[in-house]
């Protein structure tokens, strides 16, 4: 770079050298903003004690960073001296045009250095062509409000010439963003957008933020590219200084090159370049200049326990010290333990993400996440990085099935006495509760023979005695006890009184034995009925 300095000194113009590059500085904190006589622009940290630039070469003093025309060929009424010339400044180390632009003024710095009333410095040159024609006048108002990680600069244009007339504008600089001349490319997709490299060092990222919308941008090698490098595309300046070659309908390929290098960067804007400015009137172009400092990552939460097959959610907010968001970079992830993988997300325009997967396995997982600021899938030292950790504890065995009520049962004996003593044994198959009840016609035990009623009908199920209806049978006895699924279970209904003296005199008596069964687990209860007829004793005579 030294020699391409010096090859640049010694072949500059003498009709229209650069002369005076003496700054106006912007006194701000935590950026110092320097702005030339011909727009150079400039802004620095203090980095160890040290004032360190992020445009070339750094320091106090201008950078290689500023605001250019080129005037294309074509255009009806562009002024012929115009024609093919791109203007702009002598730089330490580039651009090297052989035009530039004619300082007229500079004023000192205004305002208060607050958001509300944030510092202001306006700076004034003039396009003068090889013919000692103004052709247009550029005003630069700059301004900055102390805490801020940027300053914004306004060019407007005028045409003071005779004529319509046809430009390009482009913003460009060589970086050497927070002291160093070296880094990797950075494109953030915002809106608003921002195109610039990553110090890879302190992980400070420097460049431009749109305002005033782009045709095309890029970050590449800073100058024409010489032999130890082999970037993508021709260096910043190279494309500066030859944008007007072939008519190209953009200068820059809207590309980054993702190798560290000594590296530039450029916008432009087009929307002039075919349909032209007309005499008298003016147009204007806003760029915010910006440095960004990462910040820790910040996500939520550190830690947290969870059940075998539940879904972990990590919510993650990438900013800048200014709390600017990280939109469009990547957050990378790779969870390390009992369910190892790995991935990448897309930052929203809140710089925020979410990573989230299914704890398969349990055990302890470690979420190691980075945003990957310089976009080579490498983490470096600056880029905001963070570490979590999972658990997930065993999932928990299911709850034994509930099983099907049943009441069913399988009958082992059954027994009736000569006295009207009924038995039953009978094995349940889950445990509940059993009823056994034995029945006699009433008829059987009445006093009278039961007689069909003459004159006055009965209910179903009832019978006449002595001119009344009675109930056809006649409850002899009933237990109820609790079975046990498996075991057998022994019922005994005795005879009731009645039964006992029907038998005595020597009556037949027909039993009816209904055994009633119902499964602790609800359901329908098993019911079955049984029959029997005891007959009495016989007498014996000696």
């Amino acid at each position: 770079m030294a020699l391409m300095a010096a090859t640049v000194g010694a072949s500059a113009p003498s009709a229209s050298a650069q002369t005076d590059t003496t700054a106006v500085t912007i006194p701000g904190s935590p950026l110092s903003v320097y702005v030339g006589p011909r727009g150079e622009c400039q802004s620095s940290y203090l980095v160890n004690g040290e004032v360190a630039g992020n445009f070339y070469y750094g320091g106090n003093q201008v950078g290689d960073c500023g605001f250019f025309l080129a005037f294309p060929e074509v255009g009806a009424g562009q002024p012929a001296p115009l024609k093919g010339k791109t203007f702009g400044f002598q730089g330490a180390a580039g651009p090297s045009l052989t035009s530039v632009y004619q300082a007229v003024s500079q004023s000192p710095v205004t305002g208060a250095g607050t958001e509300a009333s944030p510092y202001s410095q306006t700076t004034v040159f003039e396009v003068v062509d090889s013919e000692g024609h103004k052709d247009a006048s550029v005003t630069e108002v700059t301004t900055y409000f102390n805490g801020a990680p940027q300053f914004t600069s306004t060019y407007t244009v005028k045409n003071v010439s005779t004529s319509k007339i046809y430009f390009r504008a482009m913003y460009a600089g060589d970086l050497y963003v927070n002291g160093n001349d070296v880094g990797i490319g950075v494109f953030l997709g915002g809106p608003p957008r921002f195109i610039g490299g990553q110090n890879t060092g302190s992980g400070v990222i420097g460049g431009f933020q749109e305002v005033t919308p782009w045709t095309s941008f890029q970050e590449a090698y800073w100058a024409t590219p010489f032999g130890e490098v082999t970037p993508t595309d021709n260096g910043i300046w190279h494309d500066v200084e030859n944008n007007l070659e072939g008519e190209k309908a953009t200068t820059f390929n809207e590309t980054i090159e993702p190798m560290e290098l000594d590296n530039g960067a450029g916008v432009e804007w087009d929307g002039f370049r075919t349909t032209g400015l007309e005499k008298g009137t003016a147009t204007s172009f806003t760029i915010i200049n910006r440095t960004q400092i990462p910040s820790t990552l910040k996500f939520s939460p550190a830690s947290q326990t969870l059940t075998q097959g539940q879904t972990e959610t990590i919510s993650a907010t990438a900013l800048d010290t200014a709390n600017q968001p990280y939109a469009g970079k990547a957050l990378r992830y790779a969870v390390t333990g009992a369910n190892p993988q790995s991935g990448a997300l897309t930052l929203n325009s809140s710089g925020q993400a979410q990573i989230s997967y299914v704890g398969n396995n349990p055990g302890i997982d470690t979420i190691q996440m980075y945003v990957d600021l310089g976009g080579t899938g490498v983490q470096t030292s600056g880029d905001p990085s963070g570490t979590a950790t999972v658990t997930f504890l065993p999932k928990p065995p299911p709850p034994p099935a509930t099983p099907t009520p049943n009441s069913t049962y399988k009958i082992q004996s059954i027994h009736a006495n000569a006295d009207g003593t009924i038995t039953i044994v009978f094995v349940p198959t889950q445990s509940g509760a059993a009823t056994l009840e034995v029945t006699v016609p009433t008829g059987t035990i009445s006093r009278n023979d039961a007689s069909a009623a003459k004159k006055k009908k009965c209910k179903k199920n009832q019978i006449k005695i002595k001119g009344k209806c009675r109930p056809k049978t006649t409850v002899s006895g009933r237990v109820s006890a609790t079975g046990v699924g498996g075991v057998p279970l022994k019922l005994t209904v005795k005879p009731s009184s009645k039964v006992k003296k029907a038998l005595k005199k020597g009556r037949t008596v027909t039993l009816t034995a209904t055994l009633t069964y119902k499964s602790a687990l609800g359901g329908t209860p098993t019911v079955q009925v049984f029959h029997f007829k005891v007959k009495p004793k016989k007498k014996h005579h000696h």
